[in-house]
């Protein structure tokens, strides 16, 4: 069971190596193989996650995550809230903020469940579905 920096650490490493790192060889071992992720209801499982991962990379030059604005732990649930800001820059040169508000649900140092909500600060409109794209 994780203590509250335990899983601020562990979630700090998952972001660097999955989002900003792109690393979809890392994620068998952070994230459960029964996982489950809604991002703006949309539904995935880890393959479709490791599937969205590589659409990022095909589509983005570089993703930069902001340090949690909130962290909220729930020890005895093992569930974390967070709250942050995302920059992404594009191949195509079009660069973006998104707000992202996620709880996840942890056990045993894997991610199990992730429930996401993603809000563009920008208006462009290609931003809307990057927490969802996915090209299979």
């Amino acid at each position: 069971m994780m203590n509250k920096q335990q899983a601020y650490e562990f979630l700090k490493e998952i972001y660097h190596e999955i989002i900003i790192n792109m690393n979809t060889q890392r994620i068998p071992h952070y994230f459960s193989d029964t996982y489950i992720q809604v991002t703006d209801g949309v539904h995935t499982n880890r393959d479709e996650f490791i599937n969205h991962i590589k659409t990022l990379k095909t589509i983005v030059q570089s993703i930069q995550v902001s340090p949690f604005f909130d962290f909220l732990f729930d020890q005895d649930k093992q569930t974390a809230t967070l709250r942050y800001h995302v920059n992404v820059h594009k191949k195509n040169g079009d660069s973006g903020d998104i707000e992202v508000i996620a709880i996840f649900e942890l056990n045993d140092y894997q991610i199990v469940r992730c429930n996401e909500l993603t809000f563009p600060l920008n208006k462009n409109e290609s931003f809307q579905n990057i927490g969802t794209i996915n090209k299979q």
